[in-house]
C-alpha cells in the first residue's frame, strides 16, 4: 500500500480545527468540500468500553466543559457529551444551541470512504492498536491512509501487524534524526517510518534547517511540516501553530517540503486559488 505522491499536500489539522469543530463529521464534510485531495488529519483515543472516537485530548474538560478523561467514560456516555461545546467563531459559541456528537472512527469509514486520511493515535493503550486495524480491514478502506502517533510502542505494534502500511515517525524517531542531523551522524540512525512530521520550530529550538531536510531527502522520507510547536506545560494543551498564508506556504514549497498543516483548509485554498488567478 506505500504510495505517496509528489506533489506538495495540505493537511487538515484537527480536521481543519479553526473553520469548524475539530475532529467532528461536519468538520470532515467541509475538508472534502474544500477539496476532496487534502489530507484529514484526526485523533483518536479509547472509551472505557474500548469504542475509537476522534478526540484529541485525554481529558474533556478543553472541548465539552466536562472535566472527565475519556478512558473513563463509555461510549453511550461519551455520546452525550458536545463536541462544539467551547467551539468559539467571532465570538460566538453557536454549537452550544446546535450540538455535534463525538464521532466514532467507524463512522467516517462509513461517510467518507474516499478521504485521504491522517489517523493519529492519541491514547497509549495498545489495545487501540487491534481496534484501529480491525475497522479499516472490516470497512475495506482502500483510499490513502497514514497511521502516526507519539506513542513508539504504539507504532511498532502496528508495523509489526501491518509493515506496508504508511506510517508517520513518532517522537522518539524524530528526536533522533533531527539530533544525529545536527551532529552529522544521520547515517547511524536509521528512519523506519514513511513521512516525518516536525515543527518549524519547538520552543525556541529550530527544527527545521538545511541539513534536517537533506538528511530526509537522502533518505527518501516525506516532510510534513507545521510552524511551531510549545513544550508541554502542567494542565494546558500545547500550542500548535500551523500554516495560515499563501506566503509561509510558497515559502516551504521552495525548500522543498512535501505537506503542510493548516487549521484554514478553506480560507488557504481561496487564497491559493486567488494567487494563481
Amino acid at each position: 500500500m506505500k504510495t505517496l505522491g509528489g506533489k506538495m499536500e495540505i493537511i487538515c489539522y484537527a480536521c481543519g480545527r479553526k473553520e469548524n469543530p475539530e475532529n467532528t463529521l461536519k468538520a470532515i464534510e467541509h475538508c472534502q468540500t474544500v477539496n476532496p485531495e487534502y489530507w484529514i488529519e484526526m485523533d483518536l483515543q479509547l472509551t472505557a468500553d474500548k469504542v475509537v472516537v476522534l478526540f484529541h485530548d485525554k481529558n474533556l474538560a478543553r472541548i465539552t466543559g466536562l472535566n472527565k478523561n475519556i478512558s473513563e467514560l463509555s461510549w453511550a456516555e461519551l455520546s452525550q457529551l458536545n463536541a462544539g461545546h467551547n467551539f468559539e467563531q467571532d465570538g460566538e459559541y453557536s454549537y452550544r444551541e446546535n450540538p455535534l456528537r463525538i464521532a466514532k472512527l467507524e463512522e467516517v469509514f462509513i461517510n467518507f470512504p474516499n478521504a485521504k486520511l491522517m489517523l493519529d493515535v492519541h491514547s497509549s493503550n495498545l489495545e487501540i492498536v487491534a481496534r484501529v486495524i480491525s475497522l479499516i480491514e472490516d470497512y475495506g478502506y482502500r483510499n490513502q491512509f497514514v497511521i502516526a502517533s507519539q506513542y513508539q510502542e504504539i507504532i511498532e505494534r502496528f508495523k509489526i501487524a501491518k509493515p506496508n502500511w504508511l506510517y508517520g515517525a513518532s517522537a522518539n524517531e524524530v528526536k533522533k534524526m533531527v539530533y544525529s542531523s545536527f551532529i552529522f551522524l544521520d547515517d547511524l540512525f536509521p528512519i523506519s517510518s514513511d513521512i516525518l512530521m516536525i515543527p518549524i520550530k519547538y520552543g525556541s529550538f529550530k527544527i527545521m534547517t538545511k541539513r534536517v531536510i537533506k538528511h530526509a531527502k537522502k533518505r527518501k522520507k516525506k516532510l510534513w511540516l507545521w510552524v511551531y510547536e510549545g513544550k508541554e506545560r502542567a494542565n494546558k494543551a500545547k500550542e500548535v501553530i500551523n500554516i495560515e498564508t499563501v506566503e509561509q506556504y510558497n515559502n516551504l514549497k521552495r525548500h522543498g517540503i512535501d505537506g503542510v498543516f493548516t487549521d484554514y483548509p478553506e480560507r488557504l485554498s481561496r487564497d491559493l486559488a486567488i494567487e494563481l488567478s
